[in-house]
């Protein structure tokens, strides 16, 4: 799963990277939680866009959003099928800028887990996302949620799930608002973003408390 991420670069980075005309005033944050807004890149009708949106999908018929389970994730392989995912798996896809993302390891105790900051050895990571437009009590909530995978061999010695982490030249098909068939869709999120290309070490227990924020939190400690 992905419960915890952070997404530290200036707004003109996301800009240029994505090729977005328009994206929110952002600050640095390194403790992103569920249920606070994050940046979601989407397609439009003028282009690429950068905007905020809840973290924990929120399904159109949705009444009552105290009722509903945290969808901050959800699974590669039942998008398709899974009546809360699958309109927006088919219409309305997007992308998730993050600088890295944290993950937790059961110790040999079992009684403890450590954390890992994982990060792209060369640019921000893009994690596949769905986003869906709710009218709640008459106000309109945009939400997203973070599309999970099998791990790479890398991931797979902490947990063994991992977000979808797209590369650019899979962006223009992921993000386009037309229905694409299923299985060009799934041939996108089933491949685990190569190895080589992350980078993992151990961090401080101080991220498991959302409070805490700062630089310091991806510092590498000694396992």
């Amino acid at each position: 799963m992905c419960g915890r991420f952070a997404l530290a670069y200036p707004r003109a980075n996301l800009i240029k990277w994505y090729h977005a005309v328009t994206m929110p005033e952002i600050e640095p944050r390194y403790n992103i939680a569920p249920s606070t807004d994050i940046v979601v890149i989407r397609d439009s009708v003028t282009g690429r866009e950068g905007l905020m949106m809840h973290w924990g999908l929120i399904p159109p018929w949705a009444k009552d959003t105290k009722k509903l389970p945290l969808l901050l994730n959800a699974r590669a392989e039942s998008l398709a099928t899974k009546p809360t995912f699958k309109h927006a798996f088919r219409r309305q896809r997007c992308l998730i800028p993050a600088s890295g993302f944290y993950e937790w390891k059961q110790s040999s105790d079992s009684k403890s887990k450590k954390p890992f900051y994982i990060s792209s050895k060369d640019g921000p990571l893009s994690f596949a996302g769905l986003w869906e437009t709710t009218t709640v009590d008459k106000v309109v909530i945009n939400s997203c949620t973070i599309i999970t995978t099998t791990s790479n061999e890398l991931m797979r010695t902490i947990h063994d799930r991992m977000p979808v982490i797209l590369p650019p030249e899979a962006w223009d098909t992921w993000l386009t608002p037309s229905q694409l068939p299923d299985d060009i869709l799934m041939s996108i999120l089933m491949k685990p973003l190569a190895p080589e290309h992350m980078q993992l070490w151990a961090v401080s227990p101080a991220v498991g408390r959302i409070s805490n924020q700062g630089e310091q939190l991806i510092q590498p400690v000694n396992e």
